[in-house]
C-alpha cells in the first residue's frame, strides 16, 4: 500500500533499521508487512510512524496524487520551451524525493533527459536515456513512445554537431512510434528534420507540415517558426520568382522572430537566407545575411557562431568583399575560435579560405588532397566531400590532369 511504500522510502533515506523504526510500536516482522503492503494495519501505527520520521504522511500522499498532473504539466512546458515555467515544474519535482521510488520514476527520468536537452547538454540526456533503459525493464507504452523521441532527438543532435551518419538511426527509431499510444505531435517535427539531414526533401517537408499544423493548433509560435525554417530549407529556389516568394517568406519569419523576442530563431532564419544567396553567387547578400546573423547569436564562443562566422569568411572571400589585410584578420579570428572549441573540420574550412584569399592555387589544391579531403572523407561529411570534391575535379581539368579526374569522378558526384 502507498502508505508502507513512503515510510520505508523515509525509513531507508534515514538510515533507520525496520527493528528502529519499530522500536515501541511494533515489532520488526509487522514493519517489514506494513511496508511491503502485506498486512492490515491502523492510522495510529502509521501516525507514529510519521511522527518517528518527522513526516507529514497526508502530505505526502497529496503530493504522490500530483506527481502525475506535474510531469505532464512539465512536459508541456518543454514542448512549449517556456523557461521559467519549466525551471519552476523542475524545483517542485526535486522536491519530491519520493517520486524516484514510485511508478512514475521512469516517467520523471524521461523528462529528465528532455531537460538536459533543452538545456543542451547532450552528455547528461544520453546518459540519462541509458539510465532509463538499463535499471528500468518494463515501459508503459506512453514512456516506450517518449524514450523513442528522446533518442531520435539525441541521433538528430549528434549529427548536426559532428556530420556524421546519425541521421539515419534517427529515422528509423523516430518511425518506431506510435501517435495513438503517445499523443506527441511535435515528434513530427524532429522526424521531418532527421529526414531534411538524409537529405530526403519530400518527406523532410511532409512531416515538418504536419508538426506546423500542430504547432499553429496549439498556440506554440515559437516552434511553428522553427517548422516553416526546416520547410522552407527543402526549397530549390533556382528560379527567379520561386526566390522572390522564398526571400519573403524569410523575411516575413524573421519579423515574426522580432515580435517574438525569439533571437535565436532569428539568428537561424538570417543564416539560412545567406545561404540561399551565397547559392546563387550573390555573394554580398549572403555576407550581409550572415554577418547579422552573427549578430544575434548571443554566445560569441559557441561552435553555432563559429559555423556561422565560417559562412560569413566563406562569403567574404568568394566574393573577394573584404581588403586583403582585413580579411585576414578576421581569418585569423575564426582560427583561434576553432582552436579554442576543438573543431577540426572548421580549422581546416578557414586553412582553405585563407589559401584562396592568398590566391594560392598550388597550395589550396595540394592541400585539398592532402588535408581537407581525407578529413571529410574520414568523418563522413558528405555535404564538404561533394562541394570541395567538385573544385578538385574541375581543376583537374582545367589543368589537363584527366586521369586523376577519372579516378577522384569514381568518388565524388561531379
Amino acid at each position: 500500500m502507498l502508505e508502507g511504500e513512503i515510510i520505508k522510502f523515509y525509513r531507508e533515506k534515514m538510515g533507520l533499521t525496520q527493528a528502529m523504526l519499530g522500536e515501541g510500536i511494533c515489532t520488526t516482522t509487522h514493519v517489514s508487512k506494513i511496508e511491503r503492503g502485506k498486512t492490515a494495519y491502523s492510522p495510529d501505527i502509521i501516525t507514529l510512524f510519521s511522527e518517528r520520521l518527522g513526516i507529514d504522511i497526508h502530505q505526502e500522499i497529496q503530493s504522490f496524487h500530483l506527481i502525475e498532473n506535474l510531469l505532464n504539466q512539465w512536459h508541456d512546458a518543454l514542448i512549449m520551451k517556456k523557461g521559467q515555467q519549466i525551471e519552476a515544474l523542475k524545483t517542485e519535482l526535486d522536491q519530491m524525493p519520493f517520486i524516484a521510488y514510485t511508478q512514475y520514476a521512469a516517467h520523471y527520468s524521461l523528462l529528465k533527459a528532455r531537460y538536459y536537452f533543452h538545456h543542451q547538454n547532450l552528455e547528461l540526456a544520453f546518459q540519462t536515456i541509458n539510465d532509463v533503459q538499463k535499471d528500468f525493464s518494463e515501459l508503459s507504452a506512453f514512456e516506450k513512445n517518449l524514450l523513442y523521441h528522446l533518442q531520435g532527438m539525441y541521433y538528430i543532435q549528434i549529427n548536426a554537431s559532428s556530420s556524421n551518419e546519425d541521421h539515419q538511426k534517427a529515422i528509423q527509431i523516430l518511425k518506431k512510434i506510435n501517435i495513438d499510444e503517445y499523443r506527441n505531435e511535435e515528434y513530427y517535427y524532429h522526424l521531418g528534420i532527421a529526414y531534411h539531414y538524409g537529405k530526403s526533401k519530400i518527406l523532410a517537408y511532409k512531416y515538418t507540415e504536419l508538426a506546423l499544423a500542430y504547432f499553429k493548433r496549439t498556440n506554440n509560435y515559437l516552434l511553428a517558426i522553427s517548422a516553416e525554417t526546416v520547410m522552407l530549407l527543402q526549397y530549390g529556389s533556382e528560379v527567379e520568382m520561386d526566390f522572390i516568394e522564398t526571400v519573403k517568406r524569410y523575411t516575413d519569419l524573421i519579423h515574426n522572430c522580432e515580435i517574438l523576442g525569439a533571437r535565436d530563431r532569428k539568428a537561424i532564419l538570417l543564416n539560412n537566407l545567406g545561404v540561399k544567396y551565397f547559392k546563387r553567387q550573390e555573394y554580398d547578400k549572403a555576407q550581409e545575411y550572415f554577418e547579422k546573423s552573427m549578430n544575434e547569436t548571443e554566445n560569441q564562443q559557441s561552435i553555432v557562431y563559429l559555423r556561422r562566422l565560417c559562412n560569413y569568411l566563406e562569403a567574404s572571400t568568394e566574393g573577394a568583399l573584404l581588403q586583403k589585410d582585413i580579411l585576414i584578420k578576421k581569418l585569423k579570428i575564426g582560427a583561434s575560435l576553432a582552436k579554442l572549441l576543438k573543431s577540426p573540420v572548421h580549422t581546416i574550412l578557414i586553412r582553405l579560405f585563407k589559401l584562396k584569399a592568398e590566391k594560392n592555387d598550388s597550395k589550396y589544391y595540394q592541400f585539398l588532397v592532402d588535408e581537407a579531403l581525407p578529413y571529410f572523407y574520414s568523418t563522413n561529411n558528405n555535404f564538404y566531400i561533394e562541394q570541395y570534391g567538385k573544385q578538385l575535379y574541375l581543376y583537374y581539368i582545367e589543368t589537363n590532369q584527366y586521369q586523376k579526374a577519372t579516378e577522384l569522378a569514381q568518388s565524388v558526384i561531379v
